[in-house]
């Protein structure tokens, strides 16, 4: 069994480690006469990241598999479960800092004594449990496994195989049922750790509001046209220095929305999603797949536009409104910013973005001036083109999300038949043109999202590697997000409840009543953006006041659900 975990740490926490080593190295050296010692902290930050990853491990090795899949834990989970674990400020206090250090010193003298780094992970509970509270904000696990049948026995002979799998006989008896494999494999689960920090918490040196006083307001809309929303004050936030620097033209900047990775505002994204298909793993596998083979290309960018393999990098997510595709999108490039399992590891304090996304809404290209729309598109386009090129030096990816793209890729012969503008047809033509130039990049990964398939051109599906549908959640799916909202409510104390919020709601009595609930959803065939809105819809509808009881509200709640049935 295999498990991804993304763990975010307390970047100034983890400073005060860097900072520990560098003061350990100038009082050998003689005040650091002979340099900084960055390469002993490098090799030290290293052995420190890899205990780090072993105490994780060894936290998550006590979790039966059923408690494994999509677990998360925060610092209150820390607190709360066993002893040695101690509440830590951002940024630490002068008797937090000691604290670290002092660890820092242990831990090292530990390394001396036995000779290897990872015989920490067999210290005592305590010591670990004050590792991951002093260093970890937060610990998501996702399961991961690849199709059961490229896992079956090896000295199968691979012509039978699959033939058997063409016929369609014989495929059953080499797959496991998850449930069987969690069961089976449960001693042999391995877990992939990835370390990383958020860039809204990561210092770097200058202060938001005197890069917000850089930022040129001004702007050459043609008179009475309405300014487009480009980066906001939040946007800002991520990494304000490295915003002011890209390579990009004013247009292209009211005319997008941008965000580098990972961020602290996409944080819990996508654990918040959930799909019974697959289509979080199967998203994932693919762009990681995508970005992987186009970085171990050792092609030039103006010869791989000329190779035989087709690698346009360009993914398309469709469904009804409010299924989270949009959302999926964004969280899918934060999980690739934060995994980067295509590309080097780098350190986690590394202040520089690991990805970047470029949001086009695309209602916004359009122009009342004949020619000015395929004229925008293509200036975004460029301007996009100019970030793949100085992201290549870094090792970071750029991803371009349109969003409603049925947009700019209506079907042309559809807009020819209702003697539509060939305004309208300028542009599908210039969006054709503009994804081939960029596909010779190899940090380039392309999300587009619709409500209407059966409306795009056939040419720009053409182009499409990968067609994912997100439909409206299952029973299995409805019940998740309910129970998501409730149990964040009940934290931050709007429901009230009796007993140990994980056990109360893992009861067979609400077991029973969330199935009950989910079931009437289905069959009011309710989006996730109307389950995620129906919690506060009953509070409000109901109540004058909080907080109120689990069962109060749970009763609300089954109200409000009848009647969005009855208005279905």
């Amino acid at each position: 069994m295999s498990y991804i975990v993304d763990a975010s740490l307390r970047s100034y926490s983890v400073q005060v480690v860097q900072a520990a080593l560098r003061e350990e190295y100038r009082s050998r050296s003689n005040g650091g006469k002979g340099g900084d010692g960055g390469q002993m902290v490098a090799e030290k930050m290293a052995i420190f990241y890899n205990l780090l990853r072993n105490v994780i491990r060894k936290k998550l090795t006590k979790f039966a598999a059923s408690q494994l899949e999509d677990l998360t834990m925060n610092s209150s989970t820390f607190l709360g479960e066993g002893h040695g674990s101690i509440e830590i400020c951002e940024p630490p206090t002068e008797a937090q800092e000691r604290i670290i250090k002092s660890l820092v010193k242990v831990v090292f003298h530990q390394l001396q004594t036995c000779g290897q780094s990872d015989k920490f992970a067999d210290v005592d509970e305590g010591h670990a449990n004050l590792f991951l509270s002093l260093f970890v904000k937060s610990i998501h696990c996702e399961y991961f496994e690849e199709t059961s049948l490229l896992n079956s026995d090896p000295e199968l002979d691979v012509q039978d195989c699959i033939r058997r799998i063409f016929d369609g006989t014989g495929a059953e008896n080499t797959r496991l049922s998850e449930t069987q494999k969690k069961t089976t494999f449960h001693h042999a689960a391995s877990f992939t750790v990835h370390l990383y920090c958020s860039l809204g918490h990561v210092s770097h040196g200058s202060g938001l509001l005197e890069e917000f006083d850089k930022i040129d307001l001004e702007t050459d809309l043609c008179p009475g046209e309405e300014q487009s929303e480009g980066p906001t004050l939040a946007s800002l936030s991520y990494n304000s220095e490295s915003l002011s620097e890209l390579p990009i033209s004013k247009q292209t900047l009211n005319l997008t929305r941008i965000a580098l990775l990972p961020s602290d505002n996409l944080e819990g994204l996508w654990e918040c999603l959930h799909f019974d298909d697959g289509i979080k793993r199967r998203l994932y596998s693919y762009a990681t797949v995508a970005l992987k083979v186009a970085s171990l290309s050792s092609q030039k960018p103006a010869e791989a536009a000329q190779s035989s393999f087709g690698n346009n990098k360009l993914i398309l997510v469709h469904g009804p409104p409010g299924t989270g595709k949009t959302t999926v999108c964004k969280s899918l490039c934060q999980k690739l910013s934060i995994r980067r399992e295509f590309s080097r590891e780098i350190d986690p304090l590394d202040a520089t973005h690991k990805g970047m996304i470029v949001e086009l809404s695309c209602s916004q290209i359009f122009s009342r001036w004949f020619g000015e729309s395929s004229k925008n598109l293509a200036t975004i386009f460029g301007d996009v083109e100019n970030l793949l090129i100085a992201n290549q030096q870094t090792g970071s990816f750029v991803c371009l999300l349109i969003d409603e793209v049925e947009a700019i890729a209506f079907s042309r012969s559809d807009l020819l038949q209702k003697n539509e503008s060939t305004d309208g047809v300028r542009v599908v033509s210039t969006l054709l043109t503009q994804l081939d130039r960029l596909k010779k990049y190899n940090n380039l990964i392309i999300l587009a999202t619709s409500n209407l398939l059966e409306s795009l051109d056939p040419a720009f599906i053409d182009r499409t590697d990968g067609v994912f549908y997100v439909g409206n959640p299952s029973r299995n799916g409805i019940a998740k997000i309910l129970s998501s909202g409730m149990k964040d409510m009940i934290t931050n104390g709007v429901i009230t409840s009796m007993g140990d919020l994980s056990n109360v709601l893992n009861s067979l009595k609400y077991k029973k009543i969330m199935d009950l609930i989910a079931e009437k959803c289905l069959l009011a065939g309710t989006s996730g953006r109307t389950l995620s809105k129906l919690p506060l819809i009953s509070l409000s509808e109901h109540f004058r006041t909080v907080p109120v009881s689990l069962d109060r509200f749970l009763i609300a709640l089954a109200i409000s659900i009848r009647q969005l049935s009855e208005q279905a």
